[in-house]
């Protein structure tokens, strides 16, 4: 999983670097034994990218004409100590120390180059993991470091320079150390007791004390009380940075005792950090369970009786009718597989140990948990069974927001500091505010690994990517400033193939695929429910999906037991629209309008509003034929020249021309602005980090750039129309 998340995180954010020569070669020599077989999968998106990856082995020759990176992990080969002999670094069996600073976890590396050139840049890292996420900067901009230390979500990074006798030494002015802030950070933690428990904090984060302290004191209330340390943190980025994980609690058990980390800004709804607390008070009293993460999780869910918003009792029973209902293996099995929703799995299990609770109250649980495996199997067999006689209602439906929506696509910046769950989104949409955007596209992805794959992966998981904490902090965010969101999970296919293309070679993988599809895309309509978004889109331009029109209908059936958002689907393109088959099962049709303007590069600005209304006609005769209302669920313009002849090509070479982007902008406003069929548009994009567009930076991003200032006047003459029409 954690490959996966890695490589769709390099796939997303270091390509195009317009900063990047054209034309790099670049060979990964690989250790004996190593196998990363994402990068033979990458190396066709990268090529189209001016970037040539070769894979070698060890003791094979590179030419000249290539930059040469090599992996290594402890314990290193004889050869490559020798060529980290120049470097601050001492290699050991089962890692390695920097700087006088030890690195032996699974998630720490570091890469080096030599101030001297030489082409060549050494990686030692403890993981494949690790390995993949220091190539990422080799290959993107931070490939001009002298040194780059991870250690978890954390890096060190600087330059060397040459000492006296020829070694390498830091160059301390040029040194930024956030492993040292971390260490920091935890040395300055003040220490306050409440019984056996341990609370660890900042000052200013006492208010989060004085609110979680008397729930744990409830919870133990009573109980054994093994030692047990509670850490706050001030926000989502925080706990991420120095933790690895951005969700509202987490739980880890060590033979030191019990450590509880807690994000204290989480929203208070859905609760998800009492339930945490709530398995540390039940995994005291019941150790095996701490070998179980899943059914740990679920016995804090099942004492505490909601998970992600919803009522333990029934939540079984809505699984099983949305036919996603998780089974004992899954809920035994890994917890970290990537086919697996943890939202799923937690609160299936939640609800059969309620049953079990009902059935014979704290004690039937104390056995259950207690038991050898294949005892607490059937235990958890038949009590799965039991938990379906609980009635499961769908949420109530909620009506469409009112008005136009002007909206933004926005996405994530894969970072934990500029993520979706930071104080940085925060700022950025209090921006697009003040751009007069009253909505949001929230855009989780899971992965496929090919077109014609039926495995759908989640990569939810790390604080550098798409999280579902994420999606309900910048839900929640966005409704704090007045604005409304739609939830629009997507997919991502390995080696940069296009998503509409997926499509299974037999009957039996068609049923796989949206087995797998809807176990995704109900896990995502959980979170958005929880979150409060008001429109969730059940799938994103899945072209060649679209004939199978029964299953469709199922699966949407299925995410309305989930979710009373209103839902719509986003075809491909406006011509795309009309081959949608399952537009009546649905409140809204959607379309990412990526539709060409004009073949003609010298178009006028009326021909490209007229080319608009030629382009958006489909969806208005869909509209007037269905009686639903549509919306761009994406549209927009790269800075090329003449972008209205291939909006969707952001990778075309064409020269940049931003305002170009700009004018067709306005020609959508110009066109279809008082069309009553047309309720709203999300403008393709801006990110979570709030950075403008750079000048050589050929992306969509419209931050800091003419189509930003097109899109800001569009939506104010709209929201001026709308106060004036209320007025009246």
């Amino acid at each position: 999983m954690i490959l996966s998340l890695c490589l769709a995180a390099i796939l997303c954010s270091t390509f195009p670097d317009p900063d990047a020569p054209p034309g790099r070669r670049v060979a990964v020599v690989l250790p004996a034994g190593w196998e990363i077989p994402e990068l033979a999968r990458w190396t066709a998106f990268a090529r189209r990218e001016g970037l040539e990856i070769r894979v070698a082995r060890e003791p094979e020759r590179v030419g000249p004409e290539w930059e040469v990176v090599r992996l290594a992990a402890p314990p290193v080969s004889a050869a490559f100590r020798s060529r980290l002999a120049r470097f601050p670094v001492s290699p050991e069996p089962s890692g390695f120390v920097f700087d006088g600073r030890a690195y032996r976890g699974g998630a720490d590396g570091v890469v080096l180059s030599d101030p001297d050139g030489g082409g060549e840049t050494l990686v030692l890292a403890n993981s494949r993991d690790a390995a993949l996420r220091l190539l990422r900067g080799v290959f993107g901009r931070e490939r001009e470091l002298g040194f780059r230390a991870i250690s978890g979500e954390l890096s060190k990074e600087g330059h060397f320079r040459r000492a006296s006798g020829g070694a390498l030494e830091i160059e301390r002015a040029t040194e930024h150390d956030r492993i040292a802030d971390r260490e920091r950070f935890i040395r300055l933690l003040r220490t306050e007791r409440r019984g056996a428990v341990e609370w660890r904090f900042r000052e200013s984060e006492r208010p989060g004390f004085e609110r979680w302290g008397p729930v744990l004191d409830r919870l133990l209330a009573g109980k054994s009380r093994p030692p047990l340390t509670v850490f706050l943190y001030p926000d989502p980025a925080t706990k991420g940075l120095y933790t690895g994980s951005s969700r509202p609690a987490d739980l880890a058990w060590t033979a030191d005792g019990g450590r509880v980390e807690v994000d204290v800004s989480a929203p208070p709804e859905p609760d998800l950090v009492s339930p945490v607390l709530a398995a540390a008070a039940v995994s005291a009293r019941e150790p095996r369970l701490r070998e179980r993460p899943t059914l740990l999780a679920a016995a804090g869910a099942r004492a505490h009786g909601r998970w992600w918003g919803r009522d333990v009792s029934s939540f079984a029973s809505f699984l099983d009718r949305a036919g996603v209902h998780p089974t004992v293996e899954d809920v035994l099995g890994d917890p970290d597989r990537d086919d697996l929703s943890p939202i799923c799995a937690v609160g299936a299990a939640a609800s059969w140990l309620d049953a079990g609770f009902r059935e014979g109250g704290d004690a039937a649980l104390a056995v259950a948990f207690s038991a050898p495996e294949e005892e607490l199997r059937r235990t958890l067999v038949r009590w799965r069974r039991a938990a379906l006689d609980r009635p499961a209602s769908p949420p109530p439906r909620r009506p469409a927001p009112a008005g136009f929506l002007r909206g933004v696509s926005y996405a994530m910046a894969n970072s934990v500091e500029g993520s979706y769950a930071s104080p940085r989104s925060l700022a950025t949409l209090r921006r697009l505010a003040g751009m007069a955007v009253n909505s949001i596209s929230i855009m989780p992805y899971g992965f496929s690994r090919r077109e014609n794959s039926p495995e759908i992966g989640f990569v939810h998981r790390s604080p550098r990517g798409e999280t579902d904490e994420g999606t309900l902090r910048a839900v929640a965010d966005g409704r704090s400033l007045g604005m409304s969101a739609m939830v629009k999970p997507h997919l991502w296919v390995g080696g940069g193939a296009f998503v509409g293309t997926i499509a299974m070679r037999s009957a039996a993988e068609w049923a796989k695929w949206f087995e797998a599809y809807r176990r995704f895309v109900i896990h995502h309509a959980i979170v958005a429910e929880a979150s409060g978004a008001t429109l969730f889109c059940v799938g994103t331009e899945l072209a060649a999906t679209e004939s199978h029109a029964e299953e469709w209908r199922r699966t949407i059936a299925a995410v309305r037991l989930a979710t009373g958002a209103n839902l719509v689907y986003a075809s491909n393109w406006a011509a795309g629209a009309p081959r949608v088959g399952f537009w009546d099962s649905l409140d809204a049709i959607g379309a990412d309008f990526y539709d060409p303007l004009s073949p003609d590069a010298g178009a006028s600005d009326a021909t490209l509003v007229e080319g608009v209304r030629r382009a958006a006609r489909p969806l208005g005769r869909l509209s007037a034929t269905t009686g639903k209302p549509v919306l761009f669920t994406e549209a927009g313009y790269p800075p090329a020249a003449t972008s209205w002849m291939a909006p969707h090509d952001e990778v075309s070479g064409r020269p940049l021309a931003p305002k170009d982007a700009a004018r067709s902008v306005r020609a959508v406003f110009a066109a279809l602005s008082g069309q009553k069929w047309w309720k709203g548009v999300y403008w393709w994009k801006a990110f979570s980090d709030g950075r403008d567009a750079g000048p050589a930076d050929g992306s969509f991003n419209f931050l800091g750039r003419p189509a930003g200032e097109a899109i800001a006047a569009g939506f104010r003459r709209l929201a001026a129309a709308t106060t004036a029409s209320r007025a009246r």
